[in-house]
This record gives C-alpha cells, sequence and structure tokens, in this order.
C-alpha cells in the first residue's frame, strides 16, 4: 500500500516541478531559479519512465510531444532531460513485454498530447469556450488514458498517475497565479 501511495505522490510532485520550473521562466521571469524545479523534474520523470513499460510509453509519449511541438525553448530545460537520460542509464529500462502493444500506446498518447500541445495554440476563449478550456486542460491526453485501460489493463496506475501528475501541475500553476 505504502509503494503505491509513494508512486503517486512522485507523479504529483514531477507535475508540481515541471510547471513550478515553466512558470519561473515564463510567469515570474526568474530563470535562475527555473534549473532546480527542471532538475527534478527530470529525476522524478526519469524514475517514474524506469517502473514500468507503461509509465515508460506515458512519459516519453508527453516527452516526444512536448519536444516535438516546440515547446521546450529554453536551455533550463535541458537539465530535465540530462536527468531523465542519467537515471534511466542508472536504473536501466523496463521489459516491454509486447512491443506492438507498447509502441500502439506509444503511438496514440503521442497523438493525442500533440493534439493537446496544439489544441491548446490553436483554441481561441471568445470563439470557443469549450474548446478552449478542454484544450487549456489538456483533456484528449487525460481521456485517452483512462480508455487505454479497457484493452490494456495493466495500464491502470499508469493512467491514474497521469492524472496525479496533472494535479500537481495545476497546484503548481494556482499558486503561481495567487502569488503575483
Amino acid at each position: 500500500m505504502l509503494e503505491w501511495v509513494f508512486y503517486f505522490v512522485v507523479y504529483l510532485c514531477a507535475g508540481f516541478s515541471l510547471k513550478l520550473g515553466d512558470d519561473l521562466l515564463d510567469e515570474m521571469e526568474r530563470p535562475t531559479f527555473a534549473w532546480l524545479p527542471l532538475a527534478v523534474s527530470g529525476i522524478l520523470f526519469g524514475y517514474l519512465m524506469t517502473q514500468t513499460e507503461w509509465d515508460l510509453a506515458l512519459l516519453a509519449a508527453i516527452v516526444i510531444g512536448v519536444l516535438l511541438s516546440g515547446k521546450v525553448n529554453r536551455p533550463q530545460f535541458a537539465v530535465g532531460f540530462f536527468f531523465i537520460a542519467l537515471i534511466m542509464l542508472m536504473r536501466g529500462i523496463p521489459t516491454v513485454t509486447d512491443w506492438l502493444a507498447w509502441s500502439s500506446i506509444l503511438f496514440m498518447l503521442f497523438m493525442a498530447s500533440m493534439l493537446d500541445e496544439k489544441g491548446n495554440d490553436w483554441t481561441d476563449e471568445e470563439i470557443s469556450p469549450a474548446v478552449f478550456k478542454f484544450f487549456q486542460y489538456r483533456l484528449t491526453l487525460k481521456l485517452s488514458v483512462l480508455l487505454l485501460t479497457i484493452p490494456w489493463p495493466q495500464f491502470l496506475a499508469a493512467a491514474v498517475g497521469l492524472w496525479m501528475f496533472d494535479l500537481g501541475y495545476e497546484l503548481a500553476g494556482w499558486i503561481t497565479r495567487h502569488r503575483q
């Protein structure tokens, strides 16, 4: 039981530290302070990506989606990628039991992640408030992970982990908005 609590708290902290680092860069314009939370985020991402093949697929899809959407636009993000690679080298990559299923999940999550990133950039709150909110909260990926637990029930922990990640992400964003 305690290992599950730890597992979900790590997801929560990964989201929190990522958003804190991002907000230190963009909202607070304190790039020097962003290095630490982005390093912590990278360590937590790396740790989670070594847990199971499902965590690896989920987080790899997010990383690839963010990279290809152009959201990684500051040098401070490099520390996170460094720590992801370092942790994965130290702990090893989890065994993938079914490459076809794993690749399918990775591809579907990548597409959902890209859709969320691009939808967040393209939507206009005045033209379509509901669509704006849908993409603002990245609901394509969040709903996709839940739907993927139907054919792959083993994916459930990672799916819940994403929701915990997002809770941490939104909590950091809320703190940033109310701090100013």
